[in-house]
């Protein structure tokens, strides 16, 4: 029995990781070392491991040790792991070391501690952040099959170690909330699945309020049109006094414009086009004519909302001037594109 929950550490710690990344080392009992991920355990025999695009499976008995890569400092979601040991203390971090049989390795904010695998009680899974639920914060979630043919599909938050008189078990928490155990020995596989309810939340993410909309992190003031109409043509352009004063937004290299507000707010549907000098009047103005706006219309190569209704528009952009707008709405955004300086 112990061989069979000590192997299931493995993939129960592997959850706080992103699963994108696949950074996991294992190493085996002759010195080989394999980059990726684990992805499915038969309990008391197999695991099948991937490493460059290639599947592996290695019987139990063949593993030494797995490394797992450090969570990213610049997330704000994913999950931690709370360790309880049998003589009552509590560890609270992130495991990175697994010796299959032997120990677990777990880093607190106290640095790192060393668990004879023995003396481990219960092991837990908890939320980096209150302000997202348990299923945006797993990067993956767990497919369990028994050999009662059930299955069961969700996030492992809880595993119980056993001894002589109580089984050892696993609890998983569907999308619904609901906890179900699972007895260890009933397992016949567990296999890690996507996860498209997963967001991943950058640590230097704004505090996006209502109404506001931030241009490469600087929230920008919205500011209105003026219009010139000669018979059907109508153009709309921007006056002087906003063009000395408009915002400028530092495109630090990437060649990248990040639009970011709230998703119900009433500039969610704009969009962003370039503009150019034109003559309105006797004057040399920024402006476009309305029934044309749609030529100079930059696409966004990206949209995403995440756990708090942010949404985020990532563009490819080049120097010059730009207008976030909507047609039928004098409201714009005007902006100046330029080049971090080295």
């Amino acid at each position: 029995m112990k061989q069979l929950y000590v192997i299931f550490i493995s993939l129960f710690a592997v959850v706080a990781n992103v699963f994108a990344a696949d950074k996991d080392k294992l190493y085996t009992q002759d010195n080989k070392v394999y980059t990726g991920y684990i992805s499915t355990q038969i309990p008391g025999k197999q695991v099948i491991f991937i490493s460059d695009g290639q599947v592996i499976p290695f019987d139990n008995s063949d593993l030494l040790m797995i490394r797992y890569e450090e969570h990213d400092p610049e997330l704000l979601t994913g999950l931690n792991d709370v360790i309880k040991t049998k003589d009552g203390k509590v560890y609270s971090g992130q495991i990175t070391e697994q010796v299959f049989g032997k120990s677990i390795k777990i880093k607190t904010s106290d640095g790192e501690e060393t668990i004879d695998a023995s003396i481990i009680q219960e092991q837990q899974k908890v939320k980096m952040s209150k302000d997202y639920t348990l299923m945006e914060q797993a990067p993956y979630k767990t497919l369990i099959k028994t050999y009662k043919e059930e299955e069961y599909v969700g996030v492992v938050v809880f595993q119980y170690y056993g001894d002589e008189e109580n089984p050892s078990y696993l609890e998983i928490s569907s999308e619904d909330d609901a906890n179900q155990r699972v007895y260890i020995s009933d397992i016949s596989q567990m296999r890690r699945i996507p996860n498209n309810e997963y967001r991943e939340v950058e640590a230097n993410s704004l505090d996006i309020e209502d109404g506001k909309v931030y241009f490469n992190k600087v929230e920008t003031a919205p500011v209105y049109l003026s219009k010139q109409r000669k018979g059907k043509r109508v153009t709309y352009y921007v006056n002087e006094n906003i063009v000395a004063d408009h915002a400028i937004i530092v495109d630090s290299g990437k060649g990248e414009l990040v639009v970011e507000m709230k998703e119900d707010t009433k500039y969610s549907n704009y969009k962003l086009i370039r503009t150019e000098i034109m003559k309105i009047g006797k004057k040399y103005l920024y402006g476009f004519v309305e029934n044309q706006a749609d030529q100079y219309v930059v696409n966004p190569n990206s949209s995403k909302v995440d756990g708090k209704d942010v949404m985020s528009k990532v563009y490819n952009v080049e120097t010059g001037m730009y207008l976030f707008y909507k047609q039928g709405s004098d409201e714009v955004f005007f902006v100046e594109i330029v080049k971090q300086e080295i």
